[in-house]
């Protein structure tokens, strides 16, 4: 009996981290078909991606084996699918600065970042036949709730193991420079385990809208109601880009809380705070009220940034601006985060193609400083090749990567890499998380 013509997902229902094996059966051998998928987001955005391949000897269509000859991706990509989703129109720049959802003007399909995804695979013949079947990635594990935290000044968002009858290891994630909520990261870092708490620093709810003189106190009563509230005994802090350059600066400044960090593409220096709306320049920390040193100067007035963006298929490169400012030895001096003093394991990861600030250059100057230090705890630098500034989790998708939409500079913005390369890396960087995270908490 013939084999019937059918897409085999599996599983067809995972969390969004896991690989999924993509199958069309019952082709003859030789065929050449063309796999798509099709998300729709929130916003009623129609997301597709689709690879032409050809059947094996066997009728069989594997997409872990079966290269894609053309399409959204070429080449052997098993996850191509997946990363490769984009809208109608493609993924030209008129799409980040047209958005008025933030997730669209980072190139994200708008969806609850807690419900689960759920994708259409097609097979499609050329007669036009199709099988399709339903693919459910999702974002969090059964058994963890989401609470919003709003306990005296803290905001953010809170997610907690129901089971209470183990201490949990907890985990602080941060945003970057456009503040909010972190909610990329923490759901699926949740569903490894672990409690997760989003804390908003600025840019939401009641909070300062810039990102300038957060005091790191805020950050200490923080760590205070991780231990009082989910009885966390080990706390680590994570984020990416200016949450990256805050890991390293909350694991320094208060090792009796922290007890590791993952700082994703940070710099080795404390950045300035910016008023978007004045442009006046200041720190973006202080400590007892005073502030943190930061690094000043900047080789390109903000005109001619502005004006070279315009210019710049993938928006403007500020890697050699900051280059030209955190060089000088006597800004490590004065600038560099005291990184000798964190209490436990850090996991710096650096996009190798970084056009937002040389990540791979700052992660190096980290390590050296620990090393010159003395530093008596593990400390691995994961280095990405073909990825910029946009790291993301498994089966994101990446097809905008090289650009992003500054949702507070409204400014396009080039961050390097590839939409391949940075879905290559993904799965590197999160089992280099998953590692990091079992010796910070044990387990």
């Amino acid at each position: 009996m013939a084999t019937p013509f059918a897409v085999r997902l599996d599983p067809a229902d995972t969390l969004q981290t896991e690989p999924v094996s993509i199958r069309v059966e019952g082709c003859r051998p030789g065929e050449r078909l063309r796999l798509a998928s099709r998300l729709l987001d929130d916003l009623g955005v129609a997301w597709t991606a689709h690879g032409d391949h050809v059947a094996d000897a066997s009728g069989t269509v594997d997409t872990a084996s079966a290269p894609s000859e053309g399409g959204t991706y070429v080449g052997l990509e098993p996850a191509g699918l997946l990363w490769s989703l984009q809208p109608p129109g493609g993924t030209g720049r008129q799409f980040l600065m047209n958005a008025t959802e933030r997730a669209h003007k980072l190139g994200l399909p708008a969806c609850d970042p807690v419900k689960p995804l759920r994708i259409e695979i097609a097979a499609e013949r050329p007669d036009g036949s199709r099988a399709t079947a339903e693919l459910c990635l999702r974002r969090l594990a059964p058994g963890i709730e989401v609470q919003p935290l709003r306990d005296g000044r803290l905001r953010g968002t809170v997610f907690r193991w129901t089971d209470r009858s183990r201490s949990r290891g907890a985990i602080v994630s941060l945003t970057g420079s456009g503040g909010g909520v972190e909610m990329g990261y923490a759901p699926l870092l949740a569903s490894l385990g672990y409690d997760v708490v989003s804390l908003a620093y600025f840019n939401h709810e009641d909070l300062s809208p810039m990102l300038a003189n957060i005091p790191l106190e805020y950050f200490a009563e923080g760590f205070e109601w991780l231990r009082r509230e989910l009885g966390a005994r080990r706390i680590a802090v994570q984020g990416a880009s200016r949450g990256g350059e805050l890991t390293l600066v909350l694991a320094a400044h208060f090792p009796e809380y922290v007890n590791g960090g993952v700082a994703i593409v940070p710099m080795y220096a404390t950045s300035p705070g910016w008023n978007h709306a004045t442009g006046e320049i200041t720190a973006s920390w202080t400590l007892n009220g005073a502030p943190i040193p930061y690094v000043t100067g900047r080789a390109t007035p903000p005109d001619e940034i502005r004006r070279i963006a315009d210019l710049q298929p993938h928006g403007y490169p500020m890697a050699d601006d900051f280059r030209v400012a955190l060089e000088p030895l006597e800004v490590r001096e004065r600038a560099a985060i005291p990184v000798e003093r964190v209490s436990g394991p850090l996991l710096l990861i650096s996009g190798v193609e970084d056009q937002m600030w040389h990540c791979e250059w700052g992660s190096d100057v980290v390590v050296n400083r620990l090393r010159a230090k003395g530093f008596a705890h593990p400390v691995r630098h994961l280095a990405l090749p073909e990825t910029g500034h946009i790291t993301p989790l498994p089966n994101t998708v990446t097809s905008f990567a090289p650009s992003v939409y500054h949702s507070l500079a409204h400014m396009l913005l080039a961050c390097g890499g590839t939409p391949r390369g940075a879905a290559r890396a993904s799965w590197t960087m999160w089992q280099a998380m998953k590692d990091h995270y079992r010796l910070v908490f044990g387990g």
